[in-house]
């Protein structure tokens, strides 16, 4: 039986509902990443989100009967994913905010489907038009009022933080493309496999560059960590992964 992973289709009222979910998730967690840098280093706080978010992805997976793939090439995609999905966009919000407020880091992260449209253009399926087009421009301006144009004041004073959340914003676009290329393989088991490869790289880079265990979270911290890893690092993905693998990456990118 087919997986229907495997044909991408029209956006149906899930995917919008879907859609709406993950756009509240992403809208709330850099209030968590700033909760969360109260009492920990930046790539400790990305390592913690991701490894929770992918011990609760695994476990689920293997629930409902999962297997994960022993296809070396399909481990190179999820480690791409993992990369570009998780491992640097998530490193890179975390350090730029200590920066920048969340006000800014959400306007500028606001770019990533700008930088989708051309990226999906030239290599997926998912090809740009005049409507995608608009709607992206209105969805970024619509972005900066909701959150108030003075969140716009402080941008090119702290270069280096926007530059990063922009970074971020390119890291998403890519990893959405990727996505799109796995459509033969549940949801559910792409994710977690992906932030598996996530949790190894991110461990590994923690302990070289910071020293987490000689940090003391605080009850704060810990509460961001938990919504972060459950909801931005665990559900988020599951549902952005899903999209992107069966609308588009422009439909993500773009509504």
């Amino acid at each position: 039986m087919a997986n229907p992973m495997s044909t991408p289709h029209a956006a149906r009222p899930a995917d919008y509902a879907a859609l709406l979910t993950l756009a509240l998730i992403w809208g709330s967690s850099f209030l968590f990443v700033a909760l969360g840098l109260r009492s920990l280093t930046p790539i400790t706080l990305t390592a913690s989100r991701i490894v929770l978010g992918a011990l609760i992805l695994v476990v689920a997976a293997r629930i409902v009967g999962h297997r994960f793939p022993r296809d070396l090439r399909r481990w190179r995609h999820f480690f791409l994913l993992g990369l570009f999905g998780n491992v640097l966009p998530f490193s890179l919000i975390s350090t730029g905010q200590v920066a920048i407020d969340s006000g800014l880091a959400a306007i500028l992260i606001s770019t990533v489907p700008l930088l989708t449209l051309p990226l999906a253009h030239a290599f997926t399926d998912d090809k740009i038009n005049v409507r995608k087009l608009i709607g992206v421009l209105l969805g970024f301006a619509g972005i900066v009022l909701l959150l108030g144009p003075a969140s716009l004041g402080g941008l090119g004073a702290q270069f280096w933080g926007q530059l990063m959340i922009v970074g971020a914003a390119l890291c998403f676009s890519i990893s959405l493309v990727i996505a799109r290329r796995i459509r033969d393989v549940p949801a559910l088991v792409a994710t977690g496999a992906s932030m598996s490869c996530s949790s190894v790289m991110i461990i590994i880079f923690a302990f070289i560059v910071e020293t987490p265990l000689a940090l003391k979270p605080t009850a704060i911290s810990i509460f961001g960590i938990t919504m972060l890893g459950v909801f931005a690092s665990g559900l988020a993905m599951l549902l952005y992964f899903r999209l992107a693998a069966t609308v588009g990456p422009n439909f993500v990118a773009a509504n």
